[in-house]
């Protein structure tokens, strides 16, 4: 029945909704020890096999220094990133100073263009901008406790996120063929493996892409404006990084804008910089996305659109991964259960 098969669907959509929105967090830590688990285990039955050193102990060793080096790196990032805050901070003054002289040379721009006034149009542009400061000024003040009791909150989640993927990964390394064993001899699972294994065709395929693309993209950028001098490169690599995985903005969003100030500042080089990293991403993405996901995507990108931008609605930042897995599963498991028309 028609009724039915729509009921059918509005459950897989609230369960996978409901899923990703609250269970997600909560397995997060267990995923993340499965895979590390899963990417270790054979490297430590080789090492077992030679040495006779149990695979438990060879896992903690690896696990302990991957853990390590990675919260060395984020150590060091996080240092780097509130030294580049505060140097934004610092020299707030100069800043504005920069950016009043930016104004007026935009409002004589528009003198010469349409003829209004350049001090109508600034006075304009400072009284909005006032506005919009003392609004930010009430919402932050207001906020600010809340915030903070969040932030240590996140903080503490995190860590203790970290001990529990820890502690279950070398728990899992000593037992993880017995386990992979008993999933795959559960017969109702069938279905849930075939669910999984055209998602990791499809979009997980897709979500690696794009995660290699934005980490090199980031590099590439922070790389250029280190070059030219930039005491804020590490902030504006991780920002341009983030921009280029959002369907029709990329890095240009942000750096022909650039470009155009240093032109009104007269620092030709640095606009050409610009000009210029943006055509190295754009051609970084158009060489590595065809390799990378090698045809194997079967999503219309019309449809991964979509489901940013819904993500983004219903999760929050995270909804640039979690929109197109959601739409993803809802589809594939409604295929699953033969729902489609």
């Amino acid at each position: 029945m028609e009724w039915k098969r729509r009921g059918m669907i509005a459950g897989i959509t609230v369960g996978v909704f409901a899923a990703y929105r609250w269970l997600l967090p909560a397995a997060l830590p267990f995923l993340a020890a499965w895979m590390f688990a899963a990417w270790l285990h054979p490297v430590a039955v080789k090492i077992e096999k030679k040495t006779k050193i149990r695979k438990t102990f060879v896992g903690t060793v690896l696990l302990a220094g991957i853990f390590g080096a990675l919260g060395f790196l984020l150590y060091l990032g996080i240092s780097e990133i509130f030294a580049q805050i505060k140097t934004v901070i610092s020299n707030f003054p100069v800043l504005k100073k920069w950016c009043g002289i930016f104004l007026d040379n935009c409002c004589g721009t528009i003198e010469e263009i349409t003829g209004i006034a350049s001090a109508d149009t600034r006075r304009y542009v400072l009284t909005q901008a006032k506005h919009l400061r003392e609004q930010m000024t009430s919402v932050v003040g207001a906020q600010t406790l809340t915030g903070l009791f969040s932030t240590v909150k996140g903080i503490l989640f995190t860590a203790s996120g970290v001990v529990v993927t820890f502690i279950t990964a070398v728990l899992l390394m000593g037992d993880l063929e017995n386990l992979r064993r008993k999933v795959w001899d559960y017969s109702w699972l069938v279905g849930t493996r075939r669910v999984v294994r055209r998602l990791k065709k499809t979009t997980v395929t897709y979500l690696k892409a794009q995660t290699v693309i934005m980490l090199l993209v980031a590099a590439v950028c922070a790389f250029g404006f280190w070059a030219m001098k930039s005491p804020y490169f590490l902030i504006i690599g991780i920002v341009l990084g983030a921009l280029d995985t959002l369907p029709l903005i990329g890095t240009g969003t942000f750096l022909y804008p650039a470009a155009v100030i240093y032109l009104f500042r007269g620092m030709t080089k640095s606009a050409l910089w610009c000009v210029a990293l943006d055509i190295v991403t754009s051609l970084l993405r158009e060489f590595l996305e065809p390799r990378l996901l090698g045809g194997k995507l079967g999503v219309s990108p019309v449809a991964i659109l979509i489901s940013v931008y819904a993500g983004i609605f219903l999760y929050g930042g995270w909804g640039v991964v979690l929109g197109p897995l959601s739409f993803s599963t809802i589809y594939e498991i409604g295929k699953e259960w033969d729902v489609w028309d």
